[in-house]
């Protein structure tokens, strides 16, 4: 805990913690974002599962890994603070960046936060409309219900239609009622990826590419992908970013491979990370190791 505190060469301690042998876990979502454990919860289960290092690094939010933080203290697991920021640039629609070792109290980083919490709500008001349009019977009770409404976006909706019957799994809405073209034009309103880097930065942190292989598109072959990923870690490189996530269930070996190299050649932080959400209806990266 102590080396996260230091202000004195703060970005090189923070880099000693993520590069640290030592059993870790860098990607972890909680129930305030699209996760379904606890930060108390996911601290325990980690710390009962022999890790040493973990982060919560939920959606555009910091009061999991606050939680988190607050609970690890004086437990025999260190806990570095975390957040995953969705962004988007002209190269890719929906990029995220996770951040490490930043300041929770930072101006900029809880000014940022709080607008993207006005812009998330204004956009659950406008999806919750078109579902009911569409004759999806949700209320805000039921919005409530899950995870006690502390985070509400599409994986809520995915849960509500999956408990009311109108899906036979939580993730059957994202290929199905998601996709009508009235639901699909409700976007969420998210950073530019390069403001992002920067907030980071201004909280002290550092930013990290999160699972640059979840950028290949459906249908796409590696090979086709290959040269766009060099790209976009090539622009995130000139956006000031500190490391790429190479460790992650959206890349196979030979695809982590490629991404250590890249880190190496450029002198990038390698990270990892379960990208754990939940133990049932677990996300499938199959697609993303076809070749």
């Amino acid at each position: 805990m102590d080396l996260i505190k230091n202000t004195g060469e703060r970005e090189r301690n923070i880099a000693a913690v993520l590069t640290s042998d030592v059993k870790k876990d860098l990607h972890i979502h909680t129930c305030y974002s699209d996760g379904a454990l606890t930060p108390q919860e996911v601290v325990d289960r980690w710390m009962d599962e022999g890790y040493e290092l973990i982060a919560v690094t939920d959606h555009d939010g910091i009061e999991g890994s606050i939680e988190g933080m607050s609970y690890a203290a004086g437990k025999d697991i260190r806990f570095i603070s975390g957040i995953e920021f969705d962004s988007e640039n002209d190269l890719c629609k929906d990029l995220h960046v996770l951040g490490y070792g930043f300041d929770y109290n930072c101006r900029e980083i809880r000014n940022a936060l709080s607008q993207i919490r006005i812009n998330r709500a204004r956009r659950n008001d406008a999806l919750m409309a078109a579902l009911r349009a569409k004759g999806y019977r949700i209320t805000l009770d039921d919005i409530g219900e899950i995870n006690e409404g502390r985070y509400v976006g599409k994986p809520t909706f995915s849960q509500i239609l999956y408990k009311k019957g109108y899906t036979s799994d939580p993730q059957e809405a994202f290929n199905t009622v998601f996709t009508d073209p009235e639901i699909r034009s409700i976007c969420k309103t998210t950073l530019q990826t390069r403001k992002v880097v920067d907030l980071i930065h201004a909280a002290g942190g550092l930013a990290i590419v999160s699972h640059p292989m979840e950028q290949r598109q459906k249908g796409e072959s590696f090979k086709e992908f290959s040269p766009r990923l060099y790209y976009i870690l090539d622009r995130m490189r000139e956006y000031g970013v500190d490391g790429i996530e190479c460790h992650h269930p959206s890349a196979d070996d030979f695809q982590q491979e490629l991404l250590c190299d890249y880190a190496d050649r450029y002198g990038l932080l390698i990270t990892g990370g379960s990208d754990f959400h939940r133990d049932t209806g677990q996300r499938d990266f199959s697609r993303y190791h076809m070749p």
